[in-house]
């Protein structure tokens, strides 16, 4: 009735053992509520019950750090956070553990987040990291790009790169959301996606890319990582990352993240739960 939503992914992983899904809510008005049930292959054990709220921030990071160590070119360098919320954020954290931000740039539309996120994370990542002005003063310069921006409109021009960069766009994964626009799929030479229906079935960027990109031009994340496709092989390649997110990304790090917690004590057994209908 236009009040809310529901949605649910399901994910089968045979080869690691796990299976679950992620469903999400929005009660208008009120929010959005994420939580993951976490099954084991073997018998069909309900191994736990999660918040994801979290848990889909941190994928989306580390999804995004995965194809960067690809993609980019392996030197540390200055990375162009556009954006200054939980996405941007985990961005950010996941480039620099993985040794690639030697400093930052931010640019946020309200003077006093981009001046939070500059301050906290000079601080806590022990880089220079600074408030700019515009986009493109932010971009101007640097050596990868974080997009995180749920928008309307565009907010990284594909005419303000130059040869070399790198770029991460993960905020848009609505139809009616601009975040970057047709120039930049049209001037990246290797364009990476986590899933193609996903990307141009759901971003309105890519979308509105499709006269000058399709899908059968660029790669899945999962191809350049397990058959060897193609990563960057020049200095002066523009690279172009654009993730909406999957099932398989959270069921994976919910896995990871149960295995951990078990190893630690964490967590609250409910013995018997759920009721086996025997079969």
């Amino acid at each position: 009735a236009g009040k809310g939503w529901l949605r649910v992914g399901p994910v089968v992983m045979e080869q690691s053992g796990w299976m679950g899904f992620k469903a999400m809510n929005l009660a208008a008005g009120i929010g959005v509520r994420y939580q993951v049930h976490l099954y084991a292959i073997e018998d069909g054990d309900l191994k736990a019950i999660m918040d994801a709220q979290y848990l889909t921030t941190l994928r989306t990071g580390a999804t995004s750090a995965v194809a960067t160590r690809r993609l980019a070119r392996e030197i540390p360098g200055r990375v162009a956070v556009l954006g200054s919320g939980v996405e941007s954020r985990a961005q950010l954290e996941a480039m620099h553990a993985i040794g690639l931000v030697e400093s930052a740039t931010v640019y946020s539309p309200t003077r006093e987040n981009r001046e939070r996120f500059a301050a906290e994370y000079t601080d806590s990542l022990g880089v220079e990291v600074r408030a700019m002005q515009s986009a493109e003063e932010a971009v101007a310069g640097c050596d990868m790009v974080v997009a995180g921006v749920k928008s309307n409109e565009t907010v990284l021009h594909g005419s303000w790169l130059r040869p070399g960069m790198h770029v991460n766009s993960v905020g848009t994964a609505r139809r009616d959301q601009r975040e970057i626009d047709p120039v930049t799929f049209q001037r990246a030479d290797i364009i990476v996606v986590d899933t193609r229906d996903g990307v141009f079935g759901e971003a309105g960027d890519a979308l509105a890319a499709k006269d000058v990109i399709s899908p059968d031009q660029v790669h899945e994340l999962s191809e350049i990582l397990a058959n060897g496709g193609p990563g960057r092989s020049a200095d002066d390649q523009i690279t172009l990352f654009k993730s909406v997110g999957t099932g398989v990304q959270d069921i994976g790090l919910a896995a990871m993240v149960y295995q951990k917690a078990k190893a630690r004590g964490l967590g609250t057994e409910f013995p018997d739960f759920p009721f086996i209908k025997r079969h």
